[in-house]
């Protein structure tokens, strides 16, 4: 399901992937073993391609970025499998009992415990890559960012690649992007109008200034 694509983006973004970036499949049994559930397609995927890299994981140490559960931490809060929440503030997310035997179910977040639960994604695939991209472009060296409007986009769509496909984003409110030839990964919210880029080196993002004509801030 989305296996593929966070390898290719930890291949751009971290220089390659080899398999102790993963979760071997006795870990993933064993946390399921344990939750007496079956875990979604989506979230398997996550923990067999980056479920020890601790980027991607969100344990290294940059600021407002996710925190994923590693399989032996899940946890059933509240009759909610919650699997994801933020370094710097108690938002959790989490995927209901009924849509757990799912394959990319509906996802759920909640600001603070006791809070009520809130649709926040219709994929749990998107949702993903959607954390995997914000990481990324965090853990990338060189950054820059710009205010962009939706009706905008058509200035970055045609210089980048989807991460995972514009289809699986559909109803969400991030979109990801990358680019193997320059090694750069994007990461744009519809919430706050931002695009914010990443690059392993500092004319991958000049280059894609000038070919864009965005007004890239740290570019």
């Amino acid at each position: 399901m989305i296996k593929e694509s966070l390898r290719d983006l930890m291949s751009i973004t971290f220089g390659a992937w080899t398999p102790n970036c993963g979760c071997d499949d006795d870990e993933i049994t064993a946390a399921e073993n344990r939750l007496g559930i079956s875990l979604p397609e989506a979230l398997r995927d996550y923990y067999a391609a980056a479920g020890r890299h601790p980027e991607l994981m969100g344990t290294g140490g940059h600021e407002h970025t996710f925190r994923l559960s590693a399989p032996r931490h899940l946890s059933i809060e509240d009759g909610h499998l919650v699997f994801c929440g933020e370094n710097q503030w108690p938002t959790r997310w989490s995927v209901r009992p009924d849509d757990v035997g799912r394959p990319d179910p509906r996802v759920h977040g909640r600001a603070e415990p006791g809070k009520k639960w809130y649709s926040e994604a219709r994929r749990l695939s998107a949702f993903l890559l959607h954390v995997a991209g914000r990481q990324a472009v965090r853990a990338l060296p060189y950054q820059a960012t710009c205010r962009l409007r939706e009706d905008q986009l058509e200035a970055v769509e045609p210089l980048l690649d989807y991460l995972g496909s514009r289809a699986m984003h559909q109803g969400g409110h991030w979109l990801g992007f990358v680019d193997s030839s320059s090694r750069t990964v994007a990461h744009y919210s519809f919430n706050s109008s931002t695009l914010r880029i990443g690059a392993v080196a500092p004319d991958a993002l000049e280059s894609l200034r000038e070919r864009s004509g965005l007004p890239l801030r740290g570019a």
